[in-house]
This record gives structure tokens, sequence and C-alpha cells, in this order.
């Protein structure tokens, strides 16, 4: 073979191992990616938060204040008022309990009422991905498909997030 076919063979090889090899190509990131790798580990996150800051409020709620559990201590010694704390004691716990238990059934659609309403709030303009969350605009660059960094909070305005999941306990 000539060294002409050799290098015509050589560069068709590489045009086309250029074509077929990802890197070469330039690939946008697309708003399923950036709600793959952003949006939806930061609405998990954000859904526990919320659900440990509830859970904690109804633990404040349903422990009684020190100078009451001070009396209370006293009057246990009191049959009849004694029986009477103690049944009280059993029915807050039950239903501290219950509404925890409740809580705990709420973070998947906690996580999906705030995914949704990421998702609804993003905006997409030049490798830029832009949404609010708790009042603060977010904004992120896309590096590759997979790879997004965050940038600067942008200036607002933001709503505050609403959130519909938590009502039953009214936290």
């Amino acid at each position: 073979m000539s060294a002409f076919r050799i290098g015509s063979v050589l560069l068709l090889c590489g045009v086309l191992g250029a074509c077929a090899n990802p890197l070469a190509q330039n690939h946008r990131a697309s708003i399923g990616d950036f709600t793959d790798h952003v949006l939806e580990p930061l609405a998990l996150r954000v859904a526990d938060e919320k659900i440990s800051e509830a859970s904690a409020r109804l633990t404040v709620k349903y422990t009684p204040k020190a100078s009451v559990h001070t009396v209370a201590s006293l009057l246990y010694d009191i049959p009849w008022i004694g029986k009477l704390l103690s049944v009280r004691n059993v029915s807050r716990k039950a239903q501290l309990e219950e509404d925890l238990a409740w809580l705990d059934t709420q973070r998947i659609p906690l996580k999906r009422e705030l995914l949704d309403l990421f998702v609804s709030r993003t905006t997409y303009r030049t490798e830029t991905f832009t949404f609010c969350v708790d009042g603060v605009q977010r904004r992120y660059q896309a590096l590759d498909t997979n790879r997004f960094t965050r940038l600067v909070d942008g200036p607002g305005p933001c709503e505050l997030t609403q959130l519909h999941s938590l009502k039953k306990a009214q936290l």
C-alpha cells in the first residue's frame, strides 16, 4: 500500500473515531440531568431537615415545662391525683408517638412535593440553571451532562416555599 492510502485510511479512522467518541461530542445538560444530580438530592435533604424540625417541635410541644413537671411529681404521691396524672402522661406519650409516626410517613410525599416545586421553579439559560428554594434564588452552571457547580446566589425575587405535606400536624 502506498503512504497516501495508509494516511487516508488513518485519517478516516480518526474522523470516525472522533465522531463515535462521546467526549468529543458537545452534550448539553438537560433539565432531567439537573433534576437527577441536583434537585432530587436537594429535595431529599430539605425534606429530612423539615421532618427533623417538625419532630423537634412536636417533642417540645408534648414535653411538660420544668415547673409543671416538678409540681406533678409532688402530686403523684396523692393516690387519685397520681392515677389521673399517669393516665394523662400515657395519653400525651401515645399522642406524641402517633404524631411522630405520621410525620415519618410524610417524608416521601414531602420529598416529591419539594422536587415538583423545585422543577416547576427551574429556569435554564446558557448552561445556567436557576430555581428558588426557601426564598433564595440558587444558581448552578452545567459543567457536563452529569456535573454541576453552584454559583453565587442570584438576586431573586423568590417566593418562600409553602409545603402542604405537613399540614395535618400543623407544625
